[in-house]
Formats: C-alpha cells, structure tokens, sequence
C-alpha cells in the first residue's frame, strides 16, 4: 500500500526546521566554525529533474561567491498525482580558518502540487533582500505561478537556450505594460558580451570611425539547419548592432529592407551553418560585414570555430572566436578570443551584477520584436 504524500505544510514546517539546524548544532572538535552569509534570495524554476540538477550544480557554484539563499524548484505539472517535497543544504566556502555558507533548498512538485509552488517559495524567502528568479523554460505571464513568483522578484531571468526568442519578446512586452513589474533580463544577452565588444573592435581605429556609419552589407550566421527561424542570440545581436551603428528596418510590398541613417540600404544576409551536437541548438556563429566610404573600405570577420559538424560530432574548440579586420590600407590583423559562454555559473553571476534595468537590452529586444514577427529565416 503506497502511503499518500504529507501535507504541504508539513513539508515546508520539515524545511524550515532544517535550515534553522543548519546553524543551531554544535560545532565538533577540529571541524571550522560555519557562518551563514545571505545577500539574495535567488529562485531557480526548471521543468524537469534533468535541468533542476544541471542547474542545482551551477547554483552551488554561484553560492561559494555570491552568498544567497537560493530555491531550487523542480515543477511537472503533468505527472500522475500530486506531491511536494523538498531538502536543504549548506554550500560552504573558506574563509580563513572558519567556513562562510549559505542555504539551498531543492523542492519538487508533481501533478497539482505545482499550483501550490508559489506559497511555498514565498514561505521560505529570506525577507527584506533581494530575490531574482531564473525561469528555465518557456514562459506565460498568465501562468498563476509565474505570476505568484515574480511578484517577489525585482528581476526575471531567462536562459533563452531553454526556452525561445518568443518568451523573451512575451515577457519584455509584460513588463514595459506596468512598471512595478520586475525588470526581465536574458542570459543569451550576457553571453553576447564578447561578441559586442569585438565588433566595436572594427571601429576602435580613428580612420576606421566614420566607417561605422557606412555599412553596407551584414551577414550573421547561426548553428542550425538550412531554412530555421532565426534564434535569440542572432536576433539580440542584430539588434544590438542595427541600433549601434544608426540602422532601421522599412518594408516595401511586404519585404523587409534594412537601411542606413542615411537612407541607403544594407545587404542583410543570414545563413545557416552546421551544427556540432556539442553547440547549442541556434547559436550565434559568426558574423561577416563591409563598409565602404570614398575610397575606404574595411571588411569585418567574427567566426566561431565550430567544426564541420558533417562527418563527426567533435568539434576543435567551440568556445573559440576568430576576429580578423581586413582595412583598405595596411596589413590584414588577426585574433583568436575565449567566448567563455560555455560557462554557465559565469554568465549567472555576470548577469546578475548587471544593473537590471539595461536600455541597450531594451533596444535591441525592439529591434528582434520585428525580425520575429516576419519570420525571418536563416538560409
């Protein structure tokens, strides 16, 4: 006979008798003394055990420099019956001859239970500091759980390579309508750091400058199959770049045309490459452009070195960019950078220490908005 599940309260009064005996038994001879340091509550919400224990791992890893107490919520609200559960943890970093630690708790709802997930994190939130909550999944701002959840939370985030570039889009629409709303931030934009700095690269000489005003033509490849919608990383990046270098998108008979401030237009292409199954599904992979002014010109490369993808799923170092400029006067100059996005407590924490209100985010979502809704399409 299977014995029913324990009520909620009873899970959650287990819970927080647990995280109080974390810091009340006695400290055995010769063992550190442990110290609790909390500066945010951070919620971590995934849809299957699968990607709560992947993550579980990378908020350890967060916790040991970033103190929190953070909340890692398993939801499958399609299993059979109804049941929540849930454990704690100390994830402790030296310092000096003591340990500094802080809290992690892992609760698990199946079936109905989900609907109740919201009073039990806002049970266990530390009062008076900071939550952020990470949504690993798609997202509806009309879900009562979402909506329960955030509502604590000066910031959502998202990892659009576990949801998509419509989440992103639905989810910044919802909060610019009420701005007591948390701000939304996505990982994909925090990956795309190194990719903007070294296409700000191709500008950084003087002689170079006025070309930035002067693109002709665009190209963006994405790791994915002929013919797929374009992704978020590629579509923050286009925006991202569209609205650095003055570009704006027209239509004419129901085509979309990207022109220059100047009005001229820009040859935008974008193009599908091979993808290694070690890559994230639509991944950025390179980026291509000209510019030409008077008798200047410049030609810009970003690749990804991704490998072939075609005869093996090996790939020489996917976490490698090559930046190369090749000016109209003087010698070709290349370089090899670590994109570093494969780092996933990394890209946590560096979005986290953002401020959470990013207008160049803001922006450049904008600017995604329109190349979602025509559908473009890498070839």
């Amino acid at each position: 006979m299977t014995l029913p599940p324990p009520p909620m309260g009873d899970v959650l009064a287990r819970i927080e008798r647990e995280l109080r005996d974390l810091w009340s038994s006695d400290v055995a001879p010769g063992e550190p003394a442990r110290s609790r340091v909390c500066t945010m509550n951070l919620v971590v919400v995934a849809g299957t055990p699968a990607v709560s224990d992947a993550y579980t791992a990378v908020v350890d890893e967060i916790t040991l420099t970033t103190p929190a107490r953070s909340i890692v919520v398993t939801m499958e609200p399609t299993a059979d019956g109804a049941s929540l559960d849930g454990d704690v943890t100390a994830v402790c970093s030296a310092e000096g001859p003591d340990l500094a630690c802080s809290e992690r708790v892992r609760l698990r709802a199946r079936g109905a239970a989900c609907a109740r997930v919201g009073s039990a994190v806002d049970a266990l939130l530390v009062p008076e500091i900071p939550t952020s909550l990470v949504w690993l999944g798609r997202v509806h701002p009309g879900d009562p759980v979402f909506r329960e959840l955030a509502q604590d939370a000066q910031r959502v985030l998202l990892d659009t390579d576990y949801t998509s570039l419509a989440s992103l889009l639905t989810l910044s629409r919802w909060a610019r309508e009420d701005a007591s709303r948390p701000a939304v931030a996505d990982l994909a934009w925090t990956r795309l750091a190194t990719w903007q700095e070294l296409a700000a690269r191709f500008f950084d000489d003087p002689r170079h400058r006025p070309l930035a005003q002067s693109v002709d033509t665009l190209r963006v490849m994405q790791a994915s199959d002929p013919g797929v919608r374009l992704g978020s990383e590629g579509a923050l990046f286009i925006g991202w770049l569209a609205t650095r270098l003055g570009l704006h998108l027209d239509r004419l008979g129901g085509a979309l045309r990207l022109r220059r401030a100047d009005g001229a237009p820009v040859q935008l292409e974008l193009r599908a490459v091979p993808r290694p199954a070690t890559v994230a599904p639509l991944a950025l992979a390179g980026l291509s452009l000209t510019a030409s002014l008077g008798g200047a010109r410049l030609l810009g490369e970003i690749e990804r070195e991704l490998g072939s993808g075609r005869d093996t799923d090996a790939s020489p170092d996917a976490d490698v960019l090559r930046w190369r400029l090749v000016p109209m006067e003087g010698s070709p100059v290349e370089q090899r950078v670590r994109l570093g996005g494969n780092k996933s407590a990394r890209v946590l924490v560096r979005t986290l220490q953002r401020p959470a209100h990013d207008p160049l985010l803001v922006e450049a979502v904008a600017f995604a908005e329109q190349l979602y809704e025509d559908g473009v399409v890498c070839e």
